[in-house]
């Protein structure tokens, strides 16, 4: 958690701190990947993944928001899902499919009490149990992602967010 409110005081680019964000929730709770899901409009939520290791992040799509998805039901909720085992995935969100691992955690990012997104942590390899100190860690990543988003608006930020992962787009494009 230092090293992303280090980061954050360093004031770098939107982009970087949200895939440090990721990357810190992965570290602080040993998931397989983080999500990071940013509303494009009141329905849609454009989604963006990291796996362990600093992996390559990348754009995976778009879900629409509602209970379908443990995702997309934060939003929903303006609450976090938390998920133990792939059968509390199964019998909580039965028609979402097998996308949320075997234990799968999910927070909203909220800005000004209004949801703007949502960041989610999957494990594939077995279940998890969220211990308090990282149910309060996946809430800090949340809460800085809100004040990026939040300064963004501020400033009168009116596109999109910046795509995650720009520097290894620029970087393989050179190659």
């Amino acid at each position: 958690m230092h090293l992303l409110l280090g980061a954050a005081a360093a004031a770098p680019s939107d982009a970087d701190m949200l895939e440090l964000g990721l990357s810190q929730a992965i570290a602080a709770t040993g998931a397989g990947s983080a999500v990071l899901g940013t509303l494009r409009d009141r329905s849609t939520l454009d989604l963006a993944m990291v796996t362990e290791g600093g992996g390559r992040i990348s754009r995976c799509g778009a879900l629409r928001v509602g209970p379908r998805y443990p995702l997309t039901d934060a939003i929903a909720r303006e609450r976090p899902v938390w998920l133990s085992s792939a059968a509390e995935i199964a019998a909580a969100y039965p028609t979402a499919g097998g996308l949320w691992g075997r234990a799968f955690a999910a927070v909203p990012v909220m800005v000004r009490g209004v949801p703007m997104g949502a960041i989610g942590v999957i494990h594939d390899e077995g279940g998890h149990l969220f211990t308090a100190a990282q149910r309060t860690c996946l809430r800090a990543v949340a809460d800085i992602c809100a004040l990026v988003m939040a300064y963004r608006q501020a400033v009168g930020v009116d596109r999109p967010m910046p795509p995650l992962g720009h520097r290894y787009a620029a970087h393989e494009a050179g190659r």
